[in-house]
Order: structure tokens, then C-alpha cells, then sequence
């Protein structure tokens, strides 16, 4: 394992992609790319669709906590529209728990949820997943 990786805390929220580990950075890039996207649609800068600590945050959230911002009535399991409205406000919880997230952007079709389209991705569900086994790696490790 890389010096990086030996010294990150998982328990802080990144400000910047240099305290991401490696499978985060990974995610990381498919968020910029997808920024990167919005912003040429919409004609304007990068970080007035987010800013870096945004993605930062949003992606170490999700890798330590994998039922963040997580709607399973969205997807059909919800018993009626109730369900799926609760889930959806727990949703726009979450997302409000990030630093740079605004009712506007929490809001169900906001950027938000189109962030956690990206990080709910088959690769990079796989990718928090590895980032997260790291962690457990080095917690079962003997102590040298």
C-alpha cells in the first residue's frame, strides 16, 4: 500500500481530491467527468455546478457509510407512494449533510441526485467497495 493510503483518515471529510485513496480517486474522476458535462451543457464554470470538496466529501461519505443517500422505494421496493416519499426526504437529508449541497441541489432532480447516479454506477459501487476493504485489511492486520 502506498505512504497515502498508511496515512488517510477515513473518518475526516477530504477538502480535496490529495486526501482521497486511490479507488476514491477513481470515483472521483467519473465525478469531474460527469461535472464537466453539466458545465458545457449549461455554459458555465465547473464550480458553479460544484466545487472539488463537494465531489471530495460526497464520494468518502458514500464509501463509509454505502446506504448514504440511498432510495431504495425510488427503485420499486416501496409499498406506496408514502414510502417513496420518505425516502426521498431521507435522501435530501443526506445530501444536505454535504459540504456545498443546497436545498437546490438536494432537491429530487437536482444535482444531487444526478451525483449519486454517477456514484451509484456498477464501477464505482465496486470501487468504494475496494477502498473500503483497505480499511478492513489494515484493521486485521498484525501489528508489526
Amino acid at each position: 500500500s502506498s505512504i497515502k493510503e498508511e496515512t488517510l483518515n477515513y473518518g475526516t471529510m477530504p477538502e480535496e481530491p490529495d486526501y482521497l485513496d486511490d479507488h476514491e480517486f477513481q470515483v472521483y474522476v467519473t465525478l469531474r467527468a460527469w461535472r464537466l458535462r453539466r458545465k458545457n451543457e449549461l455554459d458555465v464554470e465547473p464550480y458553479k455546478v460544484c466545487q472539488n470538496r463537494t465531489l471530495c466529501e460526497l464520494i468518502r461519505r458514500k464509501r463509509n457509510h454505502s446506504s448514504f443517500a440511498s432510495c431504495p422505494g425510488i427503485q420499486g421496493d416501496a409499498k406506496d407512494i408514502k414510502d417513496a416519499n420518505c425516502a426521498e426526504v431521507a435522501v435530501e437529508k443526506d445530501l444536505l449533510s454535504v459540504w456545498g449541497i443546497g436545498p437546490s441541489k438536494a432537491a429530487k432532480g437536482g444535482f444531487g441526485w444526478e451525483m449519486l447516479d454517477v456514484l451509484n454506477s456498477k464501477d464505482n459501487v465496486k470501487l468504494l467497495e475496494l477502498s473500503r476493504d483497505i480499511q478492513s485489511a489494515k484493521r486485521k492486520s498484525p501489528v508489526e
